[in-house]
């Protein structure tokens, strides 16, 4: 008789009641978070509607005020409105009505003969900030009349040469107003690069650790039985460290946001008055919500999934933050776009977190010179990660449905185009993943002897998933990018 143990073929073990407890307050407890997302977030585009005057228009007669309409209440950023004219920058009270839908600008002496340009920055209800620039021209316009003028003025039936050459076009023709430009997404020139990266930088880090912090405690939950338990403590104390990781993210991510709007100056951005203006309108909730979140994951893990209820609680809270600031608050319809973005987030968090925990158990085992015994815990996880595949695909598709315009939009805009990138690589990764579940992972599976590694499947399952790994980094740089891009940029 041989005395080598058989591993037992992976089986649907019966949970214990605290498990039960648990998996069943995560499901309640994230119905109830995103159902208390603030619903007056901007589902619809905000957009400068039309302007008075238009942009590339002429105007006959003296401007006394400009006033810009937008599809949604927005809220002043800085100056808001900037009127440059033929004499340089005009002097101009600024003011807004209609509950925050129109803003209207004074200047401080009426508009005459010339060019002027406008530009814009304002925040939109979601708390992207937006930005952009329109120009006309006025023309042949009578001065307002002044005692002086009235008493010294000499009609003339033809019109001077001079006022002739004023009322020229500028050689430069004024852009387009630019719509729905978040100054992280904006592509703006060399001086506010390194601002951008680092608010993108932020961005991607905040949501990696979000990511596998909700991962691993999912992991923890449905992958880590019997033997592999014991790797547990270690594993949710790689959670506080996600934790602490969220919140410099958000950190970078609005040094760099606040370094954008003053212009790509960091020391600008630092100062008081532009850090009050990258938190405006829901960009705040969300901060705070994700803020919130990583405090509770840096003291809510513990050495039990169950014991972790307040880190499971980071995760919901920051997780309703992540959607509360996403671009599926400028789509409709809200039910369908919203629960496809929860679905696309926590099915990403188990597929992603996963991949990182299993990398960590394996290292870890690897290590202390013990047997990898990877079997059982891979086929539980490929199971899930499977599925996960599934929803996240699904989910992805309907979101990119709602979120672009045009199809042509996936090749002619730069969020397209990082949408295509973010695409393939998912479908790489999912190949490795496929492999590994239905080549390698049967292999460890079937083996007989725990106490020795089967050295090709164990390398071969360990090279995988560090892989995976890998390529996911690069997939949440890009799903960073996608949340901060505006479609049409």
């Amino acid at each position: 008789m041989s005395d080598r143990r058989r591993v037992p073929a992976p089986s649907r073990s019966t949970a214990t009641a605290p498990a039960v407890a648990v998996r069943w307050a995560l499901v309640a407890a994230l119905a109830l978070a995103f159902a208390l997302v603030d619903g007056r977030a901007a589902w619809a585009h905000t957009d400068l509607d039309h302007s008075d005057p238009a942009d590339g228009t002429t105007v006959e007669q003296v401007v006394e005020e400009v006033v810009l309409t937008f599809t949604l209440p927005v809220t002043p950023l800085g100056e808001a409105v900037e009127i440059t004219g033929p004499d340089g920058p005009v002097d101009a009270a600024v003011e807004q009505t209609d509950d925050g839908i129109v803003i209207v600008a004074t200047p401080a002496e009426p508009l005459g003969d010339g060019s002027y340009t406008v530009a814009w920055t304002v925040a939109a209800e979601d708390g992207h900030p937006l930005d952009g620039e329109f120009g006309f021209d006025v023309e042949g316009a009578t001065p307002v009349p002044t005692a002086t003028a009235t008493a010294s003025a000499t009609p003339s039936s033809e019109p001077s040469p001079s006022a002739s050459s004023t009322a020229q076009p500028s050689a430069t023709p004024s852009p387009a107003a630019t719509m729905d430009m978040d100054p992280e997404a904006a592509v703006g020139d060399e001086s506010d690069l390194a601002a951008r990266i680092v608010a993108r930088g932020g961005a991607a880090i905040a949501l990696w650790s979000l990511l596998v912090a909700g991962g691993v405690l999912a992991f923890a939950g449905f992958a880590m039985r019997g033997r592999d338990a014991d790797d547990v403590p270690r594993l949710l104390a790689g959670v506080r460290w996600c934790g602490a990781l969220l919140l410099g993210g958000l950190a970078l991510r609005v040094v760099g946001r606040s370094a954008l709007i003053a212009g790509g100056s960091f020391a600008d951005g630092l100062q008081a008055e532009a850090l009050q203006d990258a938190l405006v309108g829901t960009f705040a909730w969300v901060l705070g919500l994700q803020a919130a979140g990583a405090l509770l994951l840096l003291v809510g893990a513990r050495r039990t999934v169950a014991g972790s209820w307040l880190a499971v609680g980071g995760v919901l809270v920051a997780g309703a933050g992540h959607v509360l600031g996403g671009h599926s608050n400028t789509a409709e319809p809200r039910w369908l776009v919203l629960t496809a973005d929860i679905a696309h987030l926590v099915a990403a968090a188990v597929w992603v977190g996963g991949v990182v925990a299993l990398v960590a158990v394996l290292r870890r085992r690897a290590r202390e010179g013990r047997a990898l015994d990877a079997g059982p815990m891979a086929w539980r996880f490929g199971v899930v990660a499977a599925a996960s595949f599934v929803v996240v695909g699904i989910a992805g598709v309907v979101l990119a449905w709602e979120i672009l315009e045009e199809l042509s939009d996936l090749w002619t805009s730069t969020w397209g185009i990082v949408l295509l990138v973010k695409v393939g690589l998912v479908a790489v990764v999912a190949a490795i993943g496929a492999y590994t579940h239905f080549r390698v992972v049967p292999r460890l599976a079937a083996r007989t002897d725990v106490a020795e590694s089967g050295e090709p499947e164990d390398e071969h399952l360990r090279s995988a998933v560090r892989w995976e790994s890998v390529l996911f980094v690069a997939v949440v740089i890009a799903t960073a990018v996608l949340v901060a891009s505006s479609v049409h940029a």
